[in-house]
């Protein structure tokens, strides 16, 4: 007897989450800046300096650099104040060790600044982490059994197992030369990861794609204008156990972003990304669902391990739409941008997401605003699996006398995981087992309604083979319904 076993070493994916959190603190104006008149607008930066996972918690930390533009008490030029927002965030999720990979994103839902008085500000951020974590696994899996005269019913499962999750550092520099941003100052740098490109190459990972800038800048009669840029990047990722054509995704988030606008227009960009690189693999594994000898009696010690089936993500791209009161008539929208504080699938054909939602703007009198809010939307969603990696855009028009009509246009990928049963025989014996036919070979069987040939075989001790020879059925039958049946015995 010959047990045919398979080891199976894969990753499970043991997090995946959107939380919030929110954040504050406070600020003296220095000395050499006017009074508070009004606040204007506030805008932040989330920097990661350290994401740790330990037992059954993955810890992240770092700081929230804001920018705060208000006006003068006394009329003038607007100011900006600098007040830096720590952060230290704890995610729960059962199963993580420190030996997991984790990724995690930061975003800044909303940035709410308010005057104490004309010398002190207070700063409140509301953030959204959005983490992914891996943990290693392994198991056996027993494919076959070899043995005379053993009947064995099994299936082939197709799965696409998660075998390999690394994570790399990445750094893009450059400097890139903006039109018409002369003398121009920056106010607030957002930086998003686009990926063109991913594929295996003889063990390495190439990765292409745009480090993608969104800019706020201010010129020197006060008004703002927004930047945008990118700049393309390859990286090469060693990865030894990656063969030609492999499947593989990659997730590029952004640590942090340090932007500097030079007098002449030139933007150098500093950017700390991680690259989480997932390596997927098809198998076909073999399922046993029953044995039995004919004659005897197996005892079995089984276990039946669960492997979770992860296939690739389909993208996809949603929109929804919503109207915003604001307190004075838009003359001008400036800017406007969403970042996505949780998605959930209400229905077959439905998708809410929750939108920190933002957009700067000109009234009649010229006069610079903002509204923010947090926003449900409803967009169509007839995917398969369920949302993921989601990115959310805005764009927003005057709507009515006091409005604004908002778009929000969500790009992400619909996964699709389910989990799937196999066994795994670690030890099998074989037991003499009293015939109930007391020497009879040919026994007469009616069968009432449908039953299957192998349910038949094994209660009576023969097999399907046996009795489809005995009554002239077809090769291919598998059940048989309300018929008289010879079945030999095999004692």
């Amino acid at each position: 007897m010959e047990l045919n076993q398979t080891s199976i070493c894969y990753y499970e994916k043991k997090l995946a989450h959107i939380s919030a959190a929110t954040e504050s603190a406070d600020s003296i104006v220095p000395d050499t800046f006017p009074d508070i008149g009004r606040i204007v607008c506030a805008y932040g930066t989330a920097v990661i300096k350290d994401q740790t996972p330990q037992n059954d918690r993955l810890l992240v930390s770092g700081t929230v650099q804001t920018t705060v533009l208000y006006e003068p008490e006394n009329g003038g030029k607007l100011r900006r104040l600098s007040v830096p927002v720590t952060f230290a965030h704890i995610e729960e999720c059962e199963g993580l060790t420190a030996e997991s990979i984790c990724s995690t994103v930061c975003r800044i839902a909303a940035v709410d600044a308010e005057a104490m008085n004309s010398r002190k500000v207070s700063v409140s951020v509301q953030l959204c982490f959005l983490t992914e974590g891996y943990c290693k696994a392994e198991c056996d899996v027993t494919e076959s059994v070899e043995l005379d005269g053993i009947e064995c019913l099994s299936h082939l499962q197709s799965i696409t197992l998660l075998e390999q999750v690394r994570s790399y550092p990445v750094t893009i520099l450059d400097d890139i030369q903006l039109a018409d941003a002369a003398e121009l100052s920056l106010l607030h740098t957002d930086c998003t990861m686009q990926v063109s490109e991913c594929r295996a190459m003889h063990g390495r990972i190439i990765v292409k794609g745009e480090a993608v800038l969104h800019c706020l800048a201010m010129q020197e009669d006060d008004a703002v204008r927004v930047l945008n840029s990118s700049t393309s990047f390859t990286q090469i990722l060693e990865l030894p156990e990656a063969e030609e054509d492999a499947l593989t995704a990659v997730r590029m988030t952004v640590s942090e972003a340090d932007c500097r606008l030079e007098s002449d227009g030139m933007l150098s960009c500093t950017i700390s990304a991680q690259a989480m690189v997932l390596l997927r693999q098809e198998r076909r594994l073999r399922c046993i669902e029953d044995m039995y000898l004919p004659g005897k009696e197996l005892a079995a010690q089984a276990e039946h391990p669960v492997l979770q089936n992860m296939p690739s993500a389909r993208p996809f791209t949603a929109e929804g739409s919503e109207t915003l009161q604001t307190a004075q008539h838009v003359s001008h929208v400036i800017a406007a941008q969403a970042v996505c504080c949780g998605a959930k699938r209400v229905s077959e054909s439905e998708l809410q997401i929750k939108a920190g939602v933002r957009v700067l703007y000109l009234s009649d009198e010229q006069q610079l605003c903002a509204v923010q809010r947090i926003v449900p939307l409803t967009m169509p969603y007839s995917e398969a699996g369920e949302p993921e990696e989601l990115t959310l855009s805005a764009r927003a028009t005057a709507a009515g006398e006091r409005g604004l009509l908002l778009t929000v246009t969500a790009n992400g990928a619909a996964a699709t995981q389910e989990r799937v049963t196999f066994c795994h025989i670690s030890a099998l014996e074989i037991k003499p087992k009293e015939s109930s036919h007391n020497g009879v070979t040919l026994v007469l069987k009616q069968i009432n309604g449908e039953e299957r040939l192998w349910d038949i075989a094994k209660n009576c001790g023969t097999t399907e083979q046996a009795i489809r020879c005995a009554n002239d059925l077809p090769a291919e039958a598998e059940c048989v319904q309300n018929a008289m049946l010879l079945i030999p015995i095999q004692d």
